[in-house]
């Protein structure tokens, strides 16, 4: 049995907590953290990391330039009849960094910053002491702290000890992705992201390969897939057959995976507690426009470290007021732009769905908007 106490105790070591154990054990707190999984260990994902998420991993003391790694120089977003508008990120590029090897990077930095991390230890419930969180017990584990920061993902334990359900319909997207040979982009370094009739309030995507593996896959908000019906693997299928010059010589390595992801559509963070901190997938915190997760988890966790660590340094507890503080810079720097991004999102359903994607004044404006940087689109893809 794992027994013992720290300042803080985060359960799960991806990017969010990696994120906040650096943040914290520099400011010279006591961390522990937690992972039911053994690292390396892979994670389903696009493998996409924008700039935003590169300058925090370097803050973390991760340059993610040592991994192997597809540098993103340029996105474009496909239209459907082929039309490609092409947004290029100038000084600041984005990269493709499997999963396998960013979280176990960003896992090192943890524990070189002095986080003391515990791997294959399961947490099955939050302790409590009246309304204030006060640390985590399993089938080994029985651990106190002075703030908890739950950081494990879709399903966190948060949610279960705060009588939160699991979201469905629009508050939810799913993914499938495969890793394919002899797949590249029409141009190096740059992702393409298929805007598709057969995938309203989604897209799939090709990515950059790494060692000879291009990540694909097909992202869509929960709602529009169920109405669809079928299965993912089939709606990533039919997106490989309708691009045979992009895919017809391409062969998988490795099965199709699917994943479910929280989308970020709240104004403000739900969940969180005196004691209790909800950062990355466990907060909701993913782009409900394009899918991605890692900068959000990466920024919720620095959050978490910052409002949480400046309340136990001044030995006061990590109260509602300081909860509320740190939801509120959440919402500021995530829940707010995605709900921008979710009407973004909507609007180039209806484009789509009813073909005014090809009329040449919508062509002038997403090239405008999108190809020259000026809307919140051109950000996420």
């Amino acid at each position: 049995m794992l027994t013992g106490r720290s300042d803080v105790l985060i359960v799960g070591a991806g990017p969010a907590g990696a994120a906040a154990g650096t943040f914290l054990a520099r400011m010279g707190l006591s961390v522990t953290c937690v992972d039911r999984a053994r690292f390396p260990r892979d994670k389903t994902c696009g493998d996409a990391v924008s700039s935003a998420g590169l300058e925090i991993a370097a803050a973390m003391g991760a340059e993610l330039s040592q991994l192997p790694h597809a540098t993103v120089r340029a996105a474009a977003a496909i239209l459907p009849d082929g039309e490609r508008i092409v947004r290029h990120y100038g000084a600041h590029p984005g990269a493709i960094v499997p999963r396998l090897a960013l979280d176990d990077l960003l896992r090192q930095r943890m524990q070189a910053a002095g986080v003391t991390l515990h791997e294959g230890v399961a947490v099955r419930t939050l302790l409590r002491d009246g309304d204030h969180f006060v640390g985590a017990e399993g089938p080994a584990l029985r651990w106190q702290a002075r703030v908890v920061l739950a950081a494990d993902g879709p399903g966190s334990v948060a949610w279960a000890a705060l009588g939160r359900e699991y979201p469905r319909g629009a508050q939810l997207g799913v993914a499938a992705t495969v890793y394919l040979r002899n797949a590249q982009p029409q141009e190096p370094g740059v992702s393409e992201h298929y805007f598709e009739r057969d995938l309203p309030c989604g897209y799939g995507w090709l990515f950059p390969p790494v060692e000879g593996l291009a990540n694909v896959g097909v992202y869509q908000r929960a709602d529009r897939y169920q109405r669809r019906g079928g299965q993912l693997r089939a709606l990533l299928r039919d997106f490989l057959a309708r691009h045979p010059d992009r895919f017809a010589a391409a062969e998988p390595v490795g099965p199709v995976r699917s994943w479910a992801l929280p989308l970020c559509l709240h104004t403000w963070p739900p969940g969180g507690a005196p004691g209790l901190l909800l950062c990355g997938d466990a907060g909701s915190f993913v782009d409900p426009l394009s899918g991605e997760g890692i900068w959000q988890a990466l920024r919720t966790g620095q959050l978490a470290a910052e409002y949480a660590g400046a309340a136990l340094l001044a030995g006061r507890p990590v109260d509602a007021a300081v909860v509320r503080r740190f939801r509120l810079a959440c919402a500021r720097a995530v829940s707010w732009p995605s709900l921008v991004r979710a009407g973004i999102q909507e609007g180039m359903r209806v484009l789509i769905d009813r073909h005014l994607d090809q009329r040449p004044p919508v062509r002038k404006l997403l090239q405008w908007g999108y190809g020259g940087g000026r809307s919140e689109l051109s950000r996420a893809v």
